[in-house]
C-alpha cells in the first residue's frame, strides 16, 4: 500500500472513528442529560414546596395564628368576657381596632361570648379599607354557626382552622371572588370556656404567591378531590363555584406519576380539607429544555466531527466538560431566580452588607425604591434604638458560614418603625467561601405591637404589674452575676381613697396619671417604673445603692409634694426602699421594700423610710 493511500484510507478510518466515537459520545451525553434534568426537575420540585409551603404558607398562617393568639391570651379580653365588666369595654374595642388596622388583610375580627353571641365585631369593606367598629344593633347570635359549635368544644389554648373557602355576602359567595380563611381561638378562665375570637382573613394574595413558578403547574386538592387552586382560576375553588372538574381532566395517569409530585398540608392548614399541594410538571418548560439539550448534543456532535481531524480522542471530552459548565451555571441561576419572590421579604447583600438586590416585597416593607436600595448598606433601614448585642451575635454567625433567625427592629423611609422575622443564609463560591447573604423575612409588626399595648398599664402610661414582674427578675439575675447593687422603691398615694370618695373615680384616675408622669421625669433613665396596683407604684432601681435610692426617692417625694394636682391641689405620698442583699429573693425583696412603705404610712405619711433589720 502505497504512503498516498495509506494516508487515505488512515483518514477515512479516522474520520468514521471519530463519528463512531462522537456519535456514541452524544447518544451517552443526551441520556445523562436527560437523566440530570429529572434529577433537576426532582430537586426543584422539593425546592419549591420548601419555599411555597414553609417560607411562605407556614409563615403567613403562624403571622395570623400570633395575631389571634395575642388576642386570646390578652389579660383585658380573658377579664372582660370572664366579667363582662362595661368600664374595659371601649379600652377592648381599641385593642381590635388596632389589631385589625394593622394587618389589610384582616377582613373581619370578633369576640363572641360562651353563648355565641357577637360582643364586639370590627369589620373591613374592602381590602386595604378602613376598620370600624359594628354597632351593637348589628350584632347578631352565632351559637349556631358550625365554627362555633366546633370552637366551644376544643381544649385550652388550641387554634382553629377553617376550610379554606370564598368570602360570603348575605349568603351568596362575593364576586370577584375573595379567598378566605377563619381562624379562631376558645377563650378559658378557670378550665371553664368564656368564649372565643376569630378573625377572617384575605388570601388571595397568598395564594398568588404559591401558586405560579415556570417550572410546574400549582395545584391545591382537598380531601375529596375538589379543587382549592387551580392553574385556570376558574377551577380554583369549583366546588363552592358549583363547577365539575374530574381530577382526570388535569392527571389522567393519576397523581402517583414520575411528572406529578405531592406534599400533604395537613401539618400546616389544620383542618378539615386535608388538602394537599400538588405540582405537576410544565410540559412547555420540559419539552424547551428538551429540545435545549437535543440542539446541544447536535452542535457537539458536528464540532467533534469536524474537530477529530486534529486529535478526536482528546478533544470528544471538551463538550462534556462544557456542557456541565453550562449545567452549573443554569442551576446556579434558577437557584437566584427561584429566591427573587414578590411575596416574600427577600434581599442579597455582599459580606459589607452592600445591597445587591431585594424583592419588591422588601421594597413596599421598607418603603424605599429598589434604585434607592441596590448598592447601599443594609443600616440604610436600621433603627436607632437597635440591639447592639443582637446585631454582634448576627454577625458573628453568618460570617461563621451559619445561618441566623432571629427578629429585627427596621426603620421605613418615613421613619415609622416596622419588625421582621428574618433567617440570614450564607452562600459559598467554588472555594468554600462565604460570596453573599440571603435574608427571608416575615413582617410581624402587627405581632409586636400587640405585645406592646399587652405590657403598658392604659391609666397611667408606665409598664403593668405583668412587665414589672418580668423585669424585676431579669434585674436580679443580673445583679446575682455581677454584684452591680439593686434597689427598690415603693410608693403609696396617701389618702387616696377621699380622693375617689369627694371627688370621684374620675379624677382619682388623673391624680394616678400625673403621679405616674410625675415618678417618670424624677426618675433616671436607667430606672424602671411601674403600676404595682391600685394606688401603689414601684420603682426597680440596677446598680443602686441603699443611700442614693433613698436620695432618689426624695427627691420624688418633694416633686409631688410640690405639685398642684388637678382639682384635688396638693398631694403626698409614702415611699419605702430596699436593697436586695445575699440571701434575698425577688419575693423577699419586695416584702422588705412593703415593710419599709407601711412603716412610713404608720409614721405619719409624706416620709421615705429606708428598710432596715
Amino acid at each position: 500500500m502505497s504512503q498516498q493511500n495509506f494516508h487515505k484510507y488512515f483518514t477515512i478510518y479516522f474520520i468514521i472513528f471519530g463519528i463512531m466515537i462522537s456519535s456514541f459520545g452524544a447518544i451517552i451525553n443526551y441520556m445523562l442529560q436527560i437523566d440530570d434534568i429529572h434529577k433537576s426537575t426532582d430537586k426543584k420540585a422539593q425546592e419549591i414546596f420548601e419555599i411555597k409551603t414553609e417560607i411562605i404558607l407556614k409563615q403567613a398562617l403562624k403571622n395570623m395564628d400570633d395575631i389571634v393568639n395575642s388576642l386570646a391570651t390578652n389579660k383585658t379580653i380573658l377579664e372582660f368576657s370572664a366579667t363582662n365588666n362595661s368600664h374595659t369595654e371601649e379600652e377592648l374595642e381599641q385593642i381590635f381596632l388596632a389589631v385589625t388596622g394593622s394587618y389589610d388583610k384582616i377582613m373581619q375580627a370578633r369576640l363572641l361570648s360562651k353563648e355565641g353571641k357577637e360582643i364586639i365585631r370590627v369589620d373591613r369593606n374592602k381590602e386595604n379599607g378602613q376598620a370600624f367598629l359594628v354597632v351593637k344593633e348589628k350584632l347578631q347570635d352565632k351559637s349556631n354557626r358550625d365554627y362555633f359549635q366546633e370552637v366551644s368544644k376544643m381544649t385550652y389554648q388550641t387554634i382553629w382552622h377553617s376550610k379554606l373557602d370564598l368570602n360570603i355576602e348575605n349568603g351568596k359567595i362575593e364576586v370577584p371572588y375573595k379567598p378566605t380563611i377563619r381562624i379562631a381561638m376558645p377563650l378559658f378562665k378557670n378550665n371553664g370556656f368564656i368564649g372565643m375570637v376569630i378573625v377572617n382573613v384575605l388570601t388571595n394574595d397568598l395564594f398568588d404567591s404559591i401558586g405560579k413558578s415556570t417550572v410546574f403547574e400549582h395545584f391545591i386538592i382537598d380531601k375529596d378531590n375538589n379543587y382549592i387552586l387551580h392553574p385556570d382560576n376558574q377551577f380554583s375553588f369549583n366546588k363552592y363555584k358549583e363547577i365539575k372538574r374530574d381530577l382526570k381532566e388535569d392527571f389522567p395517569n393519576g397523581l402517583d406519576v414520575k411528572e406529578v409530585y405531592t406534599y400533604s398540608l395537613g401539618n400546616i392548614l389544620n383542618n378539615d380539607d386535608n388538602a394537599v399541594f400538588v405540582l405537576k410538571t410544565n410540559l412547555a418548560y420540559e419539552k424547551n429544555l428538551i429540545n435545549i439539550k437535543i440542539k446541544t448534543a447536535v452542535i457537539v456532535l458536528i464540532l467533534t466531527i469536524i474537530l477529530s481531524f486534529i486529535i478526536a480522542l482528546y478533544i470528544s471530552r471538551k463538550p462534556i466538560k462544557l456542557q456541565k459548565a453550562l449545567l452549573k451555571a443554569h442551576n446556579k441561576l434558577n437557584e437566584f431566580a427561584s429566591i427573587i419572590d414578590r411575596y416574600i421579604i427577600t434581599s442579597t447583600t455582599k459580606k459589607d452588607s452592600t445591597i445587591i438586590s431585594v424583592s419588591s416585597a422588601f421594597v413596599e416593607s421598607s418603603g424605599y425604591t429598589k434604585d434607592e436600595l441596590v448598592g447601599q448598606k443594609m443600616h440604610i433601614i436600621s433603627h436607632p434604638d437597635k440591639d447592639r448585642t443582637l446585631f454582634k451575635n448576627l454577625w458573628e454567625a453568618i460570617l461563621n458560614g451559619k445561618t441566623w433567625n432571629g427578629e429585627i427592629k427596621n426603620k421605613r423611609k418615613d421613619g415609622e418603625p416596622y419588625w421582621l422575622e428574618q433567617h440570614i443564609i450564607p452562600t459559598l463560591n467554588e472555594d468554600n467561601e462565604i460570596e453573599t447573604f440571603v435574608s427571608l423575612g416575615v413582617d410581624i409588626t402587627a405581632k409586636k405591637e400587640l405585645e406592646k399595648i399587652a405590657a403598658i398599664d392604659t391609666l397611667t402610661g408606665i409598664y403593668n404589674r405583668r412587665m414589672v414582674d418580668e423585669f424585676i427578675k431579669i434585674e436580679v439575675e443580673a445583679h446575682k452575676r455581677h454584684s452591680y447593687g439593686l434597689s427598690v422603691i415603693m410608693i403609696d398615694v396617701d389618702h387616696f381613697k377621699d380622693v375617689n370618695d369627694i371627688y370621684g373615680h374620675q379624677v382619682g384616675d388623673i391624680v394616678l396619671a400625673q403621679t405616674a408622669k410625675l415618678i417618670i421625669d424624677n426618675s433616671r433613665k436607667s430606672d424602671i417604673s411601674g403600676r404595682f396596683g391600685g394606688e401603689e407604684f414601684i420603682i426597680i432601681c440596677p446598680q443602686t445603692t441603699s443611700e442614693s435610692a433613698f436620695l432618689l426617692a426624695e427627691k420624688i417625694r418633694i416633686a409631688i409634694e410640690s405639685f398642684s394636682f388637678e382639682e384635688v391641689g396638693n398631694k403626698t405620698i409614702s415611699l419605702g426602699i430596699a436593697s436586695f442583699e445575699d440571701n434575698d429573693t425577688v419575693e423577699s425583696l419586695i416584702k422588705k421594700a412593703d415593710t419599709a412603705l407601711y412603716q412610713a404610712k404608720n409614721s405619719g405619711r409624706n416620709k421615705s423610710v429606708l428598710y432596715k433589720m
